[in-house]
């Protein structure tokens, strides 16, 4: 891979199992203007998730153990998001002195979920507090951290950035986890730890400073395209966890608090 040497550079990798909605391919190929930013794109298509996350991951570390590589991006086969989003993306995880930063999608259905979510204190790997709702993150700052909701956030794969820094980028993966549970009851119950909850876990572990942003606008096209442009849904909050209210903070919202605290 030949990499430019006049502005910062970026990887682009993007996981399908073949095809790209026409939305998504806008966004892929429009994802930044090249005035400040250079950006390659990288394929990878395998029905097994996780793999072809890994293979992306492995092909940035490899271009960084031979030349210059600022900063990887991933976008999923069905997320379309607005033209120079990856632009707009860095602009904002430079501005804010995060280490990784996602952006807001929607599950795709009406209840208005997102994947963006808030893990246990307990250490339970198989369930988190609770996610996000599109209600909820419109309550939230624009740009929004652990400290912005009380506990640390566990992000979604669909549209996200990271600069690139080998020291800790490799010692992470992409890692699906599976298995069987016995419930009170006594019913067995299959248990799933997503590659996104994984990997953001494996980040906070590092002590990196992970943020969420719904400044990208984005469609998640499903049977419908589904934004993040604006608070809608039938849940306010992730009643399907078990919540009977929201795990946000009483307080309102305030902007991103600054990392060197003032």
């Amino acid at each position: 891979m030949t990499t430019p040497t006049d502005k910062p550079f970026a990887l682009l990798g993007v996981p399908s199992f073949g095809d790209l909605t026409t939305g998504a391919a806008r966004g892929v190929f429009k994802a930044s203007t090249g005035e400040r930013l250079a950006y390659s794109i990288e394929l990878a298509q395998s029905s097994l998730l996780a793999l072809n996350f890994n293979r992306l991951w492995c092909r940035a570390l490899n271009a960084a153990a031979t030349g210059r590589l600022d900063y990887f991006a991933m976008q999923h086969a069905d997320i379309e998001p607005e033209l120079w989003w990856l632009d707009t993306l860095v602009e904002e995880m430079e501005r804010n002195r995060l280490d990784v930063l996602g952006v807001v999608a929607p599950i795709k259905d009406t209840r208005g979920v997102t994947s963006i979510a808030l893990d246990r204190d307990d250490g339970d790997r198989w369930r988190t507090a609770g996610r996000l709702t599109m209600r909820e993150v419109f309550r939230l700052p624009e740009t929004y951290t652990a400290a912005d909701v009380g506990r640390p956030l566990l992000l979604n794969t669909g549209l996200w950035v990271c600069k690139f820094d080998r020291q800790w980028a490799e010692q992470l993966h992409f890692e699906i986890n599976d298995g069987i549970t016995r419930l009170e009851s006594g019913e067995f119950a299959a248990v799933n730890e997503p590659e996104d909850w994984n990997f953001s876990r494996q980040l906070n572990a590092l002590g990196l400073r992970v943020g969420c942003t719904r400044k990208v606008k984005l469609g998640h096209r499903g049977p419908a395209v589904f934004g993040n442009t604006h608070p809608w849904g039938q849940h306010e909050h992730d009643a399907d966890s078990g919540l009977t209210r929201s795990l946000l903070p009483d307080a309102p919202a305030t902007p991103l608090s600054s990392p060197t605290g003032d």
